[in-house]
Order: structure tokens, then sequence, then C-alpha cells
């Protein structure tokens, strides 16, 4: 049988880890990676030094460090996926592409893209030598 303190330690660890989750998903919205790297370091700090004078052995400490940053961590990258998911999968099926466009690897984006099949016409050596010669402003 479980003693009424383990379950209610065990709820607050649920609780835990469930607000870790909605603090990574609130951080993937506005803050860089390396800015909620060192946010994760500084909570499982505060978390391992709050939990010292427990009476939790390291190991403890270690492996419920290790899952708190994980759901941190999963926390972070969950609305990237619901992004990746929304944007490029579900939105990007909608639009169909034309045969002639659907290029792949360097000819996708040459210097010439855009211009079709047809090569870059040559100026005329006329308009050349206007572009040559300084004009003088009234």
């Amino acid at each position: 049988m479980i003693p009424d303190r383990m379950l209610g330690a065990e709820r607050l660890m649920a609780w835990g880890l469930f607000l870790s989750f909605a603090v990574g998903v609130l951080c993937a919205l506005r803050v860089p990676i390396l800015h909620f790297t060192i946010i994760v370091v500084l909570i499982i700090a505060g978390y391992v030094v709050t939990n010292i004078g427990s009476g939790h052995s390291a190991a403890e400490l270690a492996i419920w460090s290790a899952i708190l940053a994980v759901v941190l961590e999963a926390g972070y990258l969950f609305p990237h996926l619901l992004f990746y998911l929304v944007y490029v999968k579900l939105l990007g099926r909608d639009r169909s592409r034309a045969p002639a466009q659907t290029k792949s690897g360097l000819f996708a984006y040459g210097p010439f893209h855009g211009l079709g099949d047809r090569a870059p016409q040559a100026e005329p050596e006329s308009r050349k030598a206007e572009k040559a010669q300084p004009r003088i402003q009234d």
C-alpha cells in the first residue's frame, strides 16, 4: 500500500511536469533557443537546490532533473511541430504547381528565375552608350 504522503508528492510532481510543459510552450513563442537553454539550466539548478535537503538521493534528483528538462524541451518543440504541420504540410498541400514550376536543386533558384524558357536579351549598343555618358544636371 502506498502512503498518502507519496500520492500527494506524485500528484504535485505531475502538476510540476504539466507546468513545465506549459512553460516550454510559452517560451517557444517568443524566446530564442539559447535563452531557453539558459532558462532550463536555471530551472534545473533551482529544482536541485530546493530538493537537496528533502532527503532524496542524488540519483533521484538526477533522474527527476532529466525528466524535468525533457518535458521543458518537449514543450518548447510542441508549437514548432504544430506550426510545421499547419503551414508546411496542410497549407502546402492546397497549393498546386504547374509541371514547369517543379524544378528542383540548383535549377530552381538560378539567376534567370522567372524568365521562363527565353534567354536574357542583350541591350542595344545605343542604350549602352547612353548609359555610359555622364549626364549634366540642370
